[in-house]
């Protein structure tokens, strides 16, 4: 018992000390890896020192050198915007910041004088404003001293720049490349283009809507250093944005614009729009619309407003009033037509059978609709049109001849074919902020609905809608989607995209089409739209008078929408005058539209390529026929717009 003990407690010791003998080496070998590492860090230190001392100089020089030459943005060139035969109507142009990086010209002495100096030289600035620059923030690396300095402006600093044997003391300069957004005709087709700004890019018309093409990809500088202390220069390339070619014909642009500006100098409305439109395929070849504003300087209300009525602006107010300057109002803004729809309603009755080619209607000055007794613009000693056809029924623009038309379609069949006519619904067109218009519901058209929107009231459209629709009835029944660009094309000139004609459905049949070109031109050439005709050729079209906004206001938008030639057409074309000056306040007048139309269509026809039909008679250019919209019943009791 006593040996089992013994035993025991030499084992205790036996463990015990080779416990002690392991925690000796252990620290035996911690203490020569500490000694080892306290050895490398003395050598290291020791390095260092050596290579300060032989090298610092120049590695001094070769960060400082590396701090001008920091990684920097390199802009992409925004696409450009062009007409359909190459006219230029948007471009970037390349223009220089200069930058100085006061931290690496105070960092020796010697670089100082010549660094000002150079500038002195190049830019006749002042020295001693550029010492006050540098002094104020002499940390800066980065300070945009001069903006938007062309590439004359820039071409001696650039040389001397490059030249570091004769200029080895010029540092903490650079120029940074950045571009501008030009538009060289000002004010043309200003609410098509649009215009951009660095901070948000595309702003209005093609610039906003096709902003994404027209961007392209920043590159980026940087440089590095090697062994041999020699600094690098790499380059990520840029990716410039495309260019859009749009459908518009420079010509066709400048002629609608110069006789939009020569009416309103003389008469100045509310507005005035023109849309130009291509029939057989849907390519808008004019737009636009009065007030003009500059793109290149989009923000300046001064044309507009007198300059105390600026001055008494809010912020909210000068932000209102250039929202509604930029709006578009063939795409954006919606309105009664007027008679401009009745071609529509005598369409739909051929297409639905109700009606045929000669069948006639008796007009007695008004017609009876519920409880209604709406009333027709009548000029005869006999206060009615009597017993008219359905050409006739056009050309004289006769109210109780629609309404008994749209009667015979139904209210509910009626406004379906308002729908298949592509009204109540965008239409598409590649521009922004196009508006739907206002139609009833199907479930809510009431016969007396029906029957005011026969010609054209208690709904409302817009100038895309309706010329969509026109063009579908005059070419056959086609109804092209309507489209303001051609195609994309890369920086390279590559087509990266066509837009070409999409025909979206079949509106009425060729017959159909060719009964409406016949009464539109009758309408021109012996109607109530004779004003708008240019001798010699065959002109088609229709007229439109309606009032805007609440009845009792008296405001009144009066149009034209027609195309040429009359049997074969090339072009389409829309005219609008929004509270013409001297129809407020009265019954409304087409004469100013169709003189303006005229106007047009004078210049128009020629460059069109259209040719005359025969050498004849002057046109009658008289208004003694001119439309007016008279309901024949209180303006009240009428069902209102919605707008």
């Amino acid at each position: 018992m006593a040996d089992t003990r013994t035993d025991r407690e030499q084992l205790k010791k036996n463990r015990y000390r080779r416990k002690k003998a392991m925690q000796k080496r252990t620290h035996k070998r911690i203490g020569v890896a500490f000694l080892c590492a306290i050895v490398l860090m003395m050598g290291l230190g020791v390095r260092i020192i050596m290579i300060n001392y032989s090298h610092g100089d120049e590695y001094s020089k070769a960060v400082l050198d590396h701090q001008s030459y920091v990684s920097t943005t390199v802009p992409y060139k925004r696409g450009e915007i062009l007409t359909a035969d190459g006219t230029v109507l948007a471009y970037s142009e390349k223009v220089y910041n200069l930058i100085l990086d006061a931290k690496l010209i105070l960092s020796d002495e010697k670089f100082i004088e010549p660094t000002l100096t150079a500038l002195e030289q190049c830019f006749g600035y002042s020295k001693s404003e550029l010492m006050s620059v540098i002094h104020s923030d002499p940390d800066s690396q980065y300070r945009k001293y001069k903006t938007k300095l062309k590439a004359e402006e820039v071409e001696k600093l650039q040389i001397m720049l490059a030249d570091t044997e004769n200029n080895p003391y010029l540092k903490g300069v650079y120029l940074e490349e950045s571009y501008i957004r030009n538009y060289p005709f000002s004010t043309l087709a200003c609410d098509v283009v649009g215009f951009s700004s660095t901070v948000n890019g595309g702003e209005l018309g093609i610039e906003n809507y096709y902003d994404s093409e027209l961007s392209g990809t920043d590159g980026v500088t940087y440089s590095y250093v090697d062994e041999n202390l020699d600094v690098y220069d790499m380059t990520k390339e840029t990716v410039d944005g495309n260019n859009i070619i749009t459908t518009l014909d420079y010509n066709v642009q400048s002629i609608i614009e110069k006789h939009i500006i020569a009416y309103n100098t003389e008469k100045p409305s509310v507005n005035t729009a023109v849309m130009v439109m291509d029939p057989s395929n849907g390519e808008i070849l004019g737009m636009a619309s009065y007030p003009d504003f500059d793109l290149n300087n989009p923000r300046d209300l001064s044309k507009i407003y007198k300059q105390e009525e600026l001055e008494g602006m809010s912020e909210e107010d000068s932000t209102n009033a250039m929202y509604a300057l930029w709006t578009n109002y063939c795409v954006s803004e919606s309105y009664e037509p007027g008679s401009t729809f009745k071609p529509v309603t005598v369409a739909a009755g051929l297409e639905e059978g109700v009606i045929h080619d000669g069948d006639t209607f008796e007009c007695k000055g008004y017609e009876e609709v519920a409880d209604y007794k709406i009333g027709c613009h009548v000029l005869s000693s006999k206060g009615s049109h009597g017993t008219l056809t359905v050409e006739q029924a056009i050309m004289q623009s006769c109210n109780p001849a629609l309404i008994q038309i749209a009667a015979k379609i139904g209210p509910v069949r009626f406004g379906q074919y308002q729908r298949m006519f592509g009204f109540g619904s965008t239409t598409g067109i590649d521009l922004p902020g196009e508006t739907t218009g206002i139609l009833y519901p199907l479930s809510q058209i009431a016969e007396i609905d029906s029957a005011c929107n026969s010609f054209g009231q208690n709904l409302n459209v817009n100038m895309v809608q309706m010329m969509s629709a026109y063009c579908s009835i005059i070419n056959d029944g086609n109804y092209y989607q309507p489209h303001i660009v051609k195609r994309i094309e890369s920086a390279n000139g590559e087509v990266v995209k066509s837009n070409g004609a999409t025909l979206v459905r079949q509106t009425v049949t060729a017959n159909t089409s060719k009964y409406l070109r016949r009464y539109l031109r009758a309408t021109v050439e012996t109607g109530i739209a004779s004003a708008a005709g240019v001798t010699g050729y065959s002109v088609a079209g229709k007229t439109g008078t309606a009032e805007k906004g609440k009845r009792d206001e008296r405001k009144w938008i009066i149009s034209f929408l027609g195309h040429a030639p009359a049997d074969d057409p090339k072009f389409a074309i829309y005219v609008i005058i929004d509270e013409p000056e001297g129809t407020t306040g009265t019954s409304g007048s087409s004469a100013d539209v169709l003189t303006l139309t005229h106007d047009i269509l004078n210049d128009l026809l020629p460059y069109m390529n259209v040719y005359k039909d025969a050498e004849g008679e002057e046109v009658n250019t008289s208004t003694d026929n001119e439309e007016t919209t008279v309901d024949g019943i209180p303006e009240a009791s009428l069902p209102q717009n919605n707008e």
